[in-house]
């Protein structure tokens, strides 16, 4: 065992698969003990969100989440109850009722040397990972908090990124702010399982007249659902994952699948002609790098996309369309393409494999204990 991660998460596990769970099994596969402790509540809940709470509060994940993930025997899980981090009284009282028991519990989990990612900035996870003592501290930021419509205070966002060793940001936007808080960011985008999202490449076919479309993931608030419903009276289109907005005035034809493993998604879009990366135009998905990015290239499919600002660094590789009724005519465009422009797709995902990926993650983590004089374990030998 070479030391313990605690990895300090903004979702539950059982969640569309995001940057965490590749962080929890690739440091899992590389001998470390991982202790992946789900998100802390940042506000009070909607009507709508009581079956989720509810089922958070009877450990039931499943409920919590709405989907199910594989549970990797190596990472095991805490799901921390406590007050939504929402204001002075109710941060006192997780900091003095709260924090101390997980704190507990997690040091009992831990062999040193320690290392605390926190992808969360709150009151409540700023207390845990000050209480942990790690050797080394890492704010993993995957999201633009001070555009989030469900973000807790802002402030602790900098409070979180000045406490720690190294931040590590994934999208332009969110590396030019954490740059005005800490003098130590380091650039780490997503990464991709090349070897399951091969699985999707299909084998060339007869150009179909109404190509068959595709959305993985959360159809939620940040989806430009309008877009998707015109997509759907248009082409065939089959929706993979939860489902968190009414789909009113969609085509009876459109297929969806609902929540599944992560490791069925590939199976599900073998056929598939088209993928969509419809995103609504908010200034929040401005700064998103979807976890399925590099997904979506390892499958070497055409990808159809709008609203997310950081895709403008792989345009070559993506179908751009900001416009309605230009993303539909590309679509249509997309399955004419030439067979070799899924090669220069598949070569970017690889060169964001989760094994090149966990390379420099392990580097950056001996480069901090190296400058603390503390004892590395042992690096991970190079994938060839």
């Amino acid at each position: 065992m070479k030391g313990t991660v605690v990895i300090i998460a903004m979702i539950p596990w059982h969640f569309t698969w995001q940057s965490q769970h590749n962080m929890a099994s690739g440091f899992a596969s590389r001998g470390y003990r991982v202790v992946f402790v789900e998100a802390m509540p940042k506000r009070w809940p909607r009507l709508d969100e009581l079956r989720r709470v509810l089922g958070r509060l009877r450990g039931d994940s499943v409920a919590a989440g709405l989907l199910r993930q594989p549970v990797i025997p190596e990472v095991e899980l805490v799901s921390p109850r406590m007050l939504p981090d929402a204001g002075p009284l109710t941060r006192a009282v997780n900091r003095g009722m709260f924090v101390p028991g997980i704190s507990q519990t997690l040091q009992k989990k831990i062999q040193r040397p320690l290392i605390v990612i926190n992808y969360l900035p709150t009151s409540a996870s700023l207390a845990l990972m000050a209480d942990l003592e790690p050797e080394v501290a890492i704010y993993h930021c995957v999201n633009d908090w001070a555009n989030d419509p469900y973000a807790p205070d802002h402030g602790f966002e900098a409070e979180l990124a000045a406490s720690v060793d190294m931040v590590w940001a994934d999208s332009p936007i969110n590396i030019a702010r954490t740059r005005t808080m800490s003098d130590r960011v380091i650039t780490l985008p997503h990464g991709v399982d090349i070897d399951l999202f091969a699985k999707a490449r299909d084998v060339p076919k007869d150009v179909p007249d109404r190509p068959l479309c595709a959305y993985f993931g959360t159809v939620g608030i940040s989806a430009d659902i309008d877009l998707m419903r015109k997509v759907s009276h248009r082409y065939p289109l089959r929706l993979i994952g939860p489902v968190r907005v009414e789909l009113e005035g969609f085509s009876p034809e459109t297929e969806l699948i609902g929540p599944v493993e992560h490791e069925q998604i590939p199976d599900l879009l073998r056929d598939v002609d088209v993928l969509l990366l419809p995103y609504a135009h908010t200034s929040h998905n401005q700064s998103v790098m979807p976890a399925k990015l590099f997904e979506c290239l390892a499958t070497g499919k055409p990808t159809i996309a709008s609203g997310l600002g950081t895709l403008y660094d792989y345009a070559d590789l993506f179908y751009i369309r900001e416009n309605h009724e230009e993303f539909l005519e590309a679509i249509a465009e997309a399955v004419h393409e030439s067979i070799e422009r899924q090669g220069p797709r598949i070569a970017c995902a690889e060169e964001h494999s989760y094994d090149r990926r966990m390379v420099k993650i392990e580097r950056y983590v001996h480069q901090i204990m190296n400058e603390k004089g503390i004892e590395a374990p042992s690096m991970t030998p190079v994938p060839s």
